[in-house]
């Protein structure tokens, strides 16, 4: 009884509260189709571009360009999107004309492409945190599918050229960058070595790589001076009249002299004598050659014996023997002192060369390094040029797409379907919340704590009941109204109802044979 009492109870509010449900059901239910057939149609048609790995090992050879192609992508999308681009686009395929109250301001076509234009990321997983981008997606909306189609290619081509221009451009601006460099530093080590070449001109006699010879060179010269001493006191000596050790060295040069001499007379007087007999064939030309080549050593010997008294001082008068003695060891003293001054000064020299060589040597690594460097370069302007490096590939063309993309009508209406009912049983149920009139027995109890003798049942007229009836024809009208339109909507605006009744057989057919074969 209590069960049928509250149904009871609940079918009284929904006869009461109907019409509050049904027309803000109706209402709102209505311009929802109205606002989902009433919009524009929307195609998007998209392109698939593929990024292609550089096809020659990077160990044997590395591109230029080393950014990462998810970097790439987004500055290729920044530039893409720029104002002057995108206007340049609109004009070109006439976008955004006579729509609205009238031809859209720059701006505002700027906006629309933006808004339009939709470049997605394809990626693939390498780890937990890592994601390795492998291609893009370039998508283009608008209300004509042929020019959605159209502008979305032009995209793909936009791109493809900016991207090839950009590593172009790039790996030609490294090349110039190293050759640059490569320049500067040819130029400062031909300046550094001619500065090397004249410090080691103007310092030739400090030089540390001659410091050994001119050491020999000192002890040497302070042997000589020792010498030209020792025979300077005996030349004195001999002055005096107690030299007899320096004449008899004299002497040994004077006979040696003489000996030589009278080798050489010999000489030349047996050639003299065998000439005759040469011309008569008595004797060999070897014999006169060997004569000759005598004659010749002995006159050399004459006059190194000759250079040899002369430097001592032999051939002189006491006096200038002493005169020439202390001219030598004045000159050897003299280069002896040079000496020493150039070895004293060869630390400060090596030195200063040693920070030059230096800085020459780590100019001439420099150099190398910066000349490894450009041939990377110029390899990776060649794989540029050849196409070899990293590049963009169209996977898939931009077709003319066959249905709209947006809006989505059935969501739209299912929304506002949703949303009307909520309304409509929101607006019923509170209406019925603030009612507080008295209807049932039970209410009357509830509201007066008294429970009533008997109930008088309600007595309906002749005319409620006409009345009630009309309301429900007025209503089933226009239900059946609403269908009709929502009908010729759905038949001009999305498909023609015949297309549309194919459709759902088509997908009801496979449902019924398998229902019927059961």
């Amino acid at each position: 009884m209590e069960q049928s009492f509250d149904l009871g109870m609940i079918w009284a509010i929904v006869k009461r509260r109907y019409l509050y449900f049904v027309l803000p059901f109706v209402v709102i239910f209505a311009a929802a189709v109205f606002v989902a057939y009433s919009l524009p149609r929307s195609y998007e048609a998209k392109a698939t571009i593929l990024i292609e790995s550089q096809r020659i090992p990077r160990e044997l050879a590395s591109a230029t360009v080393t950014a990462s192609p998810s970097e790439r992508i987004k500055v290729i999308e920044q530039r893409l999107l720029a104002r002057d681009n995108l206007l340049e686009i609109a004009g070109k395929f006439t976008l955004y004309q006579g729509q609205k109250d009238g031809a859209l301001s720059p701006t505002e076509i700027v906006e629309e492409m933006r808004s339009s234009i939709r470049i997605k990321q394809i990626g693939v997983a390498t780890s937990a945190r890592n994601t390795q981008v492998i291609g893009f997606d370039v998508a283009f909306q608008y209300s004509n599918a042929t020019m959605a189609a159209r502008v979305a290619n032009e995209l793909v081509t936009s791109i493809l050229s900016q991207n090839l221009e950009t590593r172009l451009s790039r790996a030609a601006e490294t090349s110039e960058f190293f050759q640059q460099q490569l320049r500067t530093l040819d130029g400062e080590l031909l300046a550094l070595e001619n500065k090397i070449a004249g410090f080691k001109r103007d310092n030739e006699e400090s030089l540390p790589e001659t410091l050994p010879i001119r050491r020999e060179k000192l002890t040497e010269l302070n042997a000589n001076v020792d010498v030209i001493t020792q025979r300077l006191k005996l030349a004195r000596q001999a002055d005096l009249g107690t030299g007899a050790n320096e004449d008899a060295g004299a002497q040994q040069l004077a006979f040696r002299l003489q000996s030589q001499e009278l080798n050489y007379e010999a000489f030349v007087e047996r050639r003299e004598l065998l000439t005759p007999l040469l011309e008569k064939g008595f004797v060999s030309q070897r014999t006169m050659d060997d004569l000759d080549r005598q004659i010749a050593q002995a006159e050399i010997d004459i006059a190194a014996t000759k250079s040899q008294m002369a430097q001592e001082g032999f051939t002189a008068d006491p006096d200038t023997r002493i005169k020439l003695l202390e001219a030598q060891k004045l000159e050897f003293e003299r280069r002896a002192d040079e000496l020493k001054s150039s070895i004293s000064k060869t630390p400060s020299i090596e030195v200063e060369l040693a920070a030059m060589m230096r800085d020459y040597q780590n100019l001439r690594d420099e150099y190398s390094q910066t000349k490894a460097k450009l041939t990377d370069a110029e390899i990776g302007e060649r794989l540029e040029q050849d196409r070899q490096a990293e590049r963009f590939e169209v996977l898939e063309q931009a077709t003319i797409p066959e249905a709209p993309t947006a809006p989505n009508r059935i969501q739209i209406v299912a929304a506002g379907g949703g949303g009307a009912m909520a309304v409509g049983l929101g607006l019923a149920i509170l209406l019925e919340f603030l009612d507080n009139s008295i209807r049932t027995a039970r209410d009357l109890e509830r509201r007066l704590k008294v429970r009533p003798i008997a109930v008088i049942p309600y007595v309906t007229t002749r005319r409620e009941r006409v009345g009630r009836i009309t309301r429900r024809l007025l209503i089933f009208c226009a239900g059946i109204l609403g269908i009709l339109a929502v009908l010729a909507v759905a038949h001009l605006y999305v498909l023609p109802l015949d297309l549309l009744g194919e459709r759902v057989w088509q997908k009801l057919e496979p449902m019924l044979a398998i229902f019927v074969s059961l």
